[in-house]
């Protein structure tokens, strides 16, 4: 017979049983639990779309109430992965639209692209393709990067192509919650497809400045934030839990 007596000793044994499978939930995660040459479909979609170096985000589209621009400029936007390895940016799984909840609502994707497990998830989903030998990647994942890449891509890049690089490089900044460091963009790299349609938005910063590095190791939330038509974007990323197999990953 279950005594209340054995009741407790057995709750306490559960206890840290169940602890511990919590802490290896939160662990199961593909760029915690796995090398990247490991990773499968699942894993970079993972990756692409709900990890600490991704985040989604809505804007109204105000440019609508004025005169369109030609259909094959308002379209475009999916993420495509570099069309050569070391190319700058990674590929996702897409910019979709499903979740607006009306034609003036438009997703936004953001990537903190220079982060090595993002750049190991864009090469990897090449390689599960076909679209490069696996001998390529290693170079192109450790490949030192000078400063913080962000990439935007959406839906409707109309913004992009009405206003250019020179006019976003003066109007997206990065902003530290702890240092209290607002950083301005070195500048802004247009890509596009071979069809020449713009299709993401390259914006770089810093790593260093004259006082030390741009992002302190004990930073806890940095804003990425963008002037996009009459709206301004802000997006939250949290520096403590982008972190690899190999550690802190920006």
């Amino acid at each position: 017979m279950l005594t209340l007596r054995n009741s407790t000793r057995w709750a306490g044994l559960l206890l840290p049983l169940c602890l511990c499978a919590t802490l290896l939930c939160a662990d199961d995660k593909p760029w915690k639990s796995k090398p990247y040459q490991e990773w499968n479909d699942k894993d970079v979609h993972s990756i692409m779309t709900d990890s600490p170096w991704v985040r989604k985000t809505t804007i109204q589209r105000t440019w609508l109430a004025k005169p369109a621009a030609p259909q094959q400029e308002i379209s475009g936007g999916v993420r495509q992965a570099p069309m050569v390895i070391g190319s700058t940016g990674s590929s996702s799984g897409g910019t979709s639209r499903e979740s607006e909840a009306s034609a003036h609502d438009l997703n936004l994707y953001v990537y903190w692209d220079s982060s090595r497990v993002m750049r190991a998830a864009s090469a990897r989903q090449r390689v599960l393709h076909g679209e490069i030998r696996e001998s390529e990647v290693e170079q192109y994942v450790n490949a030192p990067q000078e400063e913080y890449q962000i990439v935007l891509s959406t839906a409707d890049m109309t913004p992009f192509i009405k206003s250019d690089e020179k006019f976003f490089q003066a109007n997206a900044f990065l902003e530290m919650k702890r240092g209290k460091l607002k950083l301005s963009s070195s500048h802004v790299v247009y890509q596009r497809d071979s069809n020449d349609v713009l299709k993401q938005a390259v914006f770089f910063f810093p790593k260093k400045t004259s006082s030390g590095p741009s992002i302190g190791s004990n930073e806890t939330d940095v804003e990425f934030k963008c002037k996009i038509g009459d709206s301004t974007l802000r997006v939250d990323f949290k520096p403590q839990t982008m972190t690899g197999q190999s550690g802190p990953d920006l």
